[in-house]
């Protein structure tokens, strides 16, 4: 959890010298280089079958270049805790696209859970409160959930594509998304060079939030499976608003607790974790 958790700190971090796309950018490439040499150190290979490929560039295009591309943007505007609370919804978007691309029976208690977990984001992104001073965060809010969209696709494309190696299907997703990843860098690179501390920053965004944090999701959905994962998944906002509120001074007020509280209720609702449990 401290893997995804410490992400949006570091971001916020190398926000300090870097552009948004430089750093989004930069977090990719890193990832990318650790991802694919960390796959022929364990005696594996990239991806060779072409059906895969398709899968790859898929998942590496959608659900890793452009959420991590949008998400330096979003932390312009608004904090760690909020994004935080946008992707904790990731799990309500999977259950929608789940009913349109897997033509998957949604019953009432999940249809129920979407509904209070997206009434939530409403009132986090406080469309009362919006006017043309505050415009930037009304965006920064519609690229969060752009950002939830992209990365619960993801979760529909594993469920599609056929079983394969995941470390060699990971390396190939981040290969692609590294491919995308480089031009951006170049054409967004600071004109002045960076500090020390945010590109460490980068590069700990990089190696730890999005290389070694999804390899840790895949061991533990292969040691524990999915129900055990996702549910320590729901960890993550506590995590990222701990960090934020010790480290970066970030307050937390009434209405980001109030629709924190209810996206994870949303949630819980969708997953009917306690059957779940009582299965388990």
């Amino acid at each position: 959890m401290l893997c995804f958790g410490s992400g949006p700190m570091f971001i916020i971090w190398s926000l300090n010298n870097f552009t948004a796309m430089s750093s989004g950018s930069g977090r990719i490439i890193v990832a990318g280089f650790v991802s694919v040499l960390f796959c022929y150190i364990t005696g594996n290979n990239l991806p060779r079958e072409k059906n895969v490929w398709f899968y790859c560039t898929f998942f590496g295009l959608i659900s890793l270049g452009l959420p991590f591309l949008l998400m330096p943007l979003s932390l312009r505007f608004i904090t760690t805790s909020e994004l935080a609370i946008y992707l904790s919804s990731v799990p309500l978007f999977v259950l929608l696209l789940a009913q349109i691309f897997l033509k998957e029976k949604i019953t009432k208690q999940k249809w129920l859970g979407f509904i209070i977990g997206i009434f939530g984001l409403i009132i986090l992104s406080d469309p009362y409160s919006f006017s043309i001073q505050n415009s930037n965060e009304l965006l920064a809010s519609i690229l969060c959930i752009i950002i939830s969209i992209c990365l619960a696709s993801g979760g529909i494309v594993l469920q599609r594509m056929p079983k394969y190696n995941p470390i060699s299907f990971s390396a190939g997703t981040f290969f692609v998304a590294t491919l995308l990843a480089i031009p951006v860098f170049l054409f967004s690179y600071p004109n002045s060079n960076p500090s020390l501390e945010s590109s460490l920053s980068i590069v700990f965004v990089g190696v730890v939030s999005t290389f070694l944090g999804g390899l840790c999701r895949i061991l533990l959905v292969k040691r524990a499976g999915a129900v055990f994962t996702s549910i320590n998944g729901y960890l993550v906002p506590l995590v990222t608003c701990s960090l934020g509120i010790i480290f970066l001074n970030e307050t937390l007020d009434v209405n980001t607790i109030l629709s924190f509280l209810i996206v994870i209720t949303g949630v819980l609702i969708s997953q009917d974790l306690h059957n779940k449990f009582l299965k388990l």
